[in-house]
This record gives structure tokens, sequence and C-alpha cells, in this order.
């Protein structure tokens, strides 16, 4: 792990000491479970878009056998 320090607004604090009481854990914890929470959303949106492109680029011709003439006409 590494050591970070962050300045947050007071009621950014108040909800972060409410979760870690609520949930019984650290605001450490609480804010390494809510990155945790934004990069697995993340991650899935980027591989939704990267599957729509992939189907796309599947949709285009494909009868074609010389792919130079479909590339550069």
């Amino acid at each position: 792990m590494k050591r970070t320090q962050i300045i947050v607004r007071e009621e950014q604090h108040d909800y972060l000491t409410q979760q870690a009481a609520v949930n019984n854990i650290s605001i450490s914890e609480v804010i390494r479970k809510l990155i945790d929470e934004k990069m697995a959303d993340t991650i899935a949106r980027q591989s939704r878009g990267g599957m729509q492109m992939a189907e796309n680029a599947a949709d285009g011709p494909s009868d074609y056998v010389d792919h130079n003439e479909v590339l550069y006409r």
C-alpha cells in the first residue's frame, strides 16, 4: 500500500466519518472501498465500449477477400 494525504470538504469528512462508524471500519477503508467501486465501474464501462467497437467493426464488409481493396479504396 501507498500512503497519501488528501484534503476534503467538511461535509465530505462528515460523510466519511459516518460511513466509517456505520460499517465499523476506518475512514481510510471507506475511501479505499469508494475508489474500488469507481474503478470497477470505469473498467466495466470501458469494457462495454470496447465490445461495442468490436461489434461495429465486425459489421464491416466480410465478403471481400482482398483486404487492401477494402482498406485503401
